[in-house]
């Protein structure tokens, strides 16, 4: 008959297969006993441990001070729960700590009082336990430094987080709101609808968009009421769901959109006035061409008549006189002209495309050479200068630019003229360079206006409207023009497309 197992044979089965070291000490804190689980945990055979003090599985820094929490256990023994409120050190046969979570159980026996310590490694619950901080630090840093208020809230709309940000924009502080329902921040007459939204959004959670087609408002602690854009997102957790709900002031969004509702009102309306404009000077400017010229024509053509026919009858001073009549004629001529033409450029449609500046100026040179044949004239025409503009409109502005500078090189020998492209604050210029009569840099800012002069007429004519055309067809283009020269040493025109 198989002799059945003792008592103590089944205590020491149990003990061995128990998952954590189990020491059993007696009052005097002597080890009496040890399972195989001490043994791998602190590295010791048991015949090592039995009989010594049990502060040798301690680090050498804490043994007094365990010392006194044993004898206090031994005065007033109870069972004391794995891990209860300390935070607990082994030490390793090669000398290496750990932190342990601890139970104590007194037992009595024949042989007396004895104390039953299980002893747990809890190094990956310590480091899952500093993980989580870490993300909690993390998670709470970049709350804290969120542009916007932040609040999460439970599926019960009950306040659990906020960060500094909420404070500041609703006047609370985070201790009155945590715990209170999210439509303290509501405005009053807006909070029974915002339970049914509040109920209908944890009901189907997802996320949503700042600003996602709601006229939200938001109450401040003082009363004061304004604009909102809240985005709400989900957030799943071991207590359950949280809503986290990011929010903004709108309120200077909403006077800017304000602000350029009344902009695009106010440029309707100018446009309809620019429209009317745009027609009368459409009028104006075919009474000019036809209804002036006539008599203009009249007056040149009769004063040319009288010239031929009758200038036996005329003395020197009468034949000038007709000559200065017909020089005036031939200037308002020229003048109305020019108008037209600045009238026809603020109104051209401008039809964009690629442009051989280059092959454009070529041209331009030749037809200046053509008009005087015999003057000594060098073109430096830089080559491959490209521009995207409206090939005819950029041709006007060559032909006033180069045109100005073969006039205010008059009697520079030789005449030089360098047309090419630079650099200008981070962008492309196109520039004409002349070796001519230049101007004073302190009127450079009247070289631009219409019927402004910097020269004798006598000198060097013109009617004072070409640089202005230049300067609106320039602008048309998204551009700027500008120059700089000095008096009898030339001037460079640059300009940007």
């Amino acid at each position: 008959m198989t002799q059945a197992p003792s008592r103590e044979a089944y205590f020491r089965a149990l003990l061995e297969s128990a998952p954590d070291a189990v020491v059993i000490a007696d009052v005097a804190g002597r080890i009496v006993l040890v399972n195989a689980q001490t043994e791998r945990l602190f590295g010791y055979p048991r015949a090592n441990l039995i009989g010594e003090p049990v502060e040798v599985l301690v680090p050498q820094s804490l043994r007094k001070r365990h010392v006194n929490y044993r004898d206090t256990f031994i005065a007033a023994p109870r069972v004391r729960p794995m891990g209860e409120g300390l935070e607990l050190s082994g030490r390793r046969a090669d000398g290496s700590e750990f932190p342990i979570a601890i139970s104590l159980s007194p037992a009595e026996t024949s042989d007396g009082a004895l104390i039953i310590a299980a002893i747990r490694d809890v190094t990956h619950t310590k480091e899952a336990e500093k993980a989580l901080r870490d993300r909690e630090t993390r998670f709470r840093a970049l709350l804290e430094a969120a542009p916007d208020a932040i609040a999460i809230a439970d599926t019960e709309g009950h306040i659990e987080l906020v960060n500094a940000q909420t404070e500041r924009l609703f006047g609370y502080s985070r201790d009155q709101l945590i715990g209170q329902k999210v439509e303290v921040l509501v405005p009053e007459r807006f909070r029974e609808r915002h339970v049914f939204h509040r109920t209908g959004y944890v009901d189907e959670p997802h996320v949503r968009s700042m600003g996602e087609g709601l006229d939200l408002h938001g109450r401040r602690a003082d009363g004061s009421e304004f604009p909102v854009a809240i985005s709400l997102s989900p957030l799943e957790t071991a207590k359950g769901m949280l809503v986290i709900a990011a929010i903004r002031d709108v309120t200077e969004r909403d006077r800017i959109e304000r602000e350029v509702q009344k902009l695009n009102e106010q440029l309707t309306r100018d446009n309809r006035e620019l429209a009317a404009v745009n027609r009368e000077l459409e009028s104006f400017s075919y009474s000019v061409s036809h209804d002036l010229r006539a008599p203009l024509r009249a007056i040149d053509g009769f004063s040319q008549a009288l010239m031929e026919d009758c200038a036996d009858a005329l003395d020197n001073t009468g034949r000038d006189y007709l000559n200065r009549v017909r020089r005036a004629a031939q200037r308002m001529g020229g003048l109305i002209d020019d108008l037209i033409m600045l009238s026809r450029v603020t109104r051209a449609d401008t039809h964009m495309q690629d442009v051989d500046l280059s092959a454009l100026a070529e041209r331009i040179a030749q037809n200046l050479r053509e008009t005087e044949p015999n003057r000594q004239a060098d073109f430096a025409i830089a080559p491959a200068l490209l521009a995207h503009g409206d090939a005819r409109l950029l041709q006007i502005v060559l032909e006033n630019l180069m045109g100005n500078a073969w006039k205010f090189t008059a009697g520079r020998v030789p005449t030089r003229i360098e047309i090419g492209r630079c650099r200008h604050d981070g962008a492309d210029a196109f520039f004409i360079r002349d070796n001519g009569a230049g101007f004073d840099i302190a009127h450079a800012d009247q070289l631009f206006r219409a019927f402004q002069r910097l020269h004798d007429a006598q000198s060097f004519p013109g009617t004072g409207i070409g640089l202005a055309t230049v300067q609106r067809i320039i602008h048309k283009h998204g551009g700027r023009i500008w120059a700089t020269g000095e008096v009898d040493r030339g001037a460079t025109f640059y300009f940007t497309l």
